[in-house]
């Protein structure tokens, strides 16, 4: 039974989250009465106002993992000039507060500063996904995100050096950097995650990696790797694939480490269970202004924000073009595709996860 000084210690600790937040929470539970009406109740449509952008800055990237789709996108998205890219910012910013900057690889870009702070003045939660080699030389960025998100499928540098197809040494730098940014993350009590993508090859190297999140206390995401955007359903038959899954489940349950993703949310992910998608809850947008309908992997593009500057008009217009959303039964099983299922379907599983 929790002690009066402990139940108080948490009521002032979620008062002041929820003090602190309050716009974003607003918008959070005003979506869900939305969905809950429109989405599950009147079954009026699947497609769902975003809740955040996640902004492919580039395609470009400073290494060559095997299982990468955007390096080589099916639609090349050409970059624009920098006041076209802070002007792109300035035209999302009043549809959704929260901005996650990824990639190709962000820090190729060499105005990404120019990129981060105006993403700051503007006052976004700002998430970088990045896969690290280049922080040294991009210190300042980090004074303007709430969250860091490096990629990270192995700590054998023999390994990881091969899937990313680089030097030796690249790992090692890499991992240098992952500790010393993790660290001034941690010290100013912002999140630092480590995202571990698996395929077959890297199943053995996820434990190290777990092992590397718990000691130096950061947070572990991971998903299988996509081939051709589909899952590879074949790990399922794999036996050290399943035996890997169940560590990582049972190691959230014991809180062994800080996991992403509730326990439900990561059966999902891992054993690539069938699942409702709703890909305009994260507004994917491309280099030039490109807005994807429903998604990337189906390749068709809704609209571009420089031609019509509202994701309301612009999935709209694509509805009428391409039609509702297409139940596909969850073909590729990314965290953020799962995560829109439990927003609409699930949502008092990710409130307790996230309280």
């Amino acid at each position: 039974m929790l002690k009066p000084q402990s139940i108080s210690r948490r009521f002032r600790a979620f008062t002041t989250y929820v003090r602190r937040n309050r716009p974003f929470l607003g918008k959070v539970f005003k979506q869900y009465a939305w969905n809950t009406v429109h989405v599950r109740l009147v079954k009026r449509t699947r497609v769902v106002e975003p809740l955040s952008a996640i902004f492919y800055v580039t395609h470009r990237c400073n290494l060559a993992c095997h299982y990468c789709t955007q390096k080589y996108p099916d639609i090349l998205s050409q970059e624009v000039s920098t006041e076209k890219t802070l002007e792109l910012l300035r035209l999302i910013r009043p549809q959704v507060g929260s901005l996650y900057l990824t990639g190709g690889e962000p820090l190729v870009r060499a105005d990404i500063e120019e990129i981060t702070r105006e993403a700051r003045e503007l006052r976004f939660s700002t998430i970088l996904h990045t896969n690290g080699k280049l922080l040294d030389r991009h210190e300042k960025i980090l004074d303007d995100i709430q969250s860091l998100v490096i990629s990270l499928d192995s700590v054998n540098e023999g390994r990881f050096d091969s899937v990313t197809q680089s030097a030796p040494g690249t790992t090692r730098r890499i991992l240098d950097n992952i500790v010393r940014y993790g660290r001034y993350m941690r010290d100013t009590s912002r999140p630092m995650t480590i995202n571990c993508v698996i395929d077959q090859r890297t199943v053995n190297d996820v434990y190290q990696v777990m092992e590397f999140c718990r000691e130096h206390d950061f947070i572990f995401s991971c998903c299988s790797a996509l081939k051709n955007d589909l899952t590879q359903y074949q790990l399922l038959e794999h036996a050290p694939y399943q035996r890997l899954v169940e560590h990582i489940l049972d190691s959230k349950r014991k809180k062994h480490l800080k996991i992403n993703g509730s326990p439900e949310e990561l059966e999902y992910i891992l054993r690539f269970k069938d699942f409702d998608c709703y890909p305009t809850l994260f507004a994917r947008i491309y280099p030039n202004g490109d807005v994807y309908y429903p998604c990337v992997p189906l390749k068709t593009v809704g609209g571009n924000l420089f031609e019509t500057s509202s994701f309301k008009e612009i999935y709209r217009r694509a509805r009428e073009k391409y039609g509702d959303i297409p139940h596909c039964q969850g073909r590729c099983h990314l965290y953020s595709n799962i995560t829109s299922h439990f927003y609409v379907h699930k949502f008092w599983n990710l409130a307790r996860e996230y309280k």
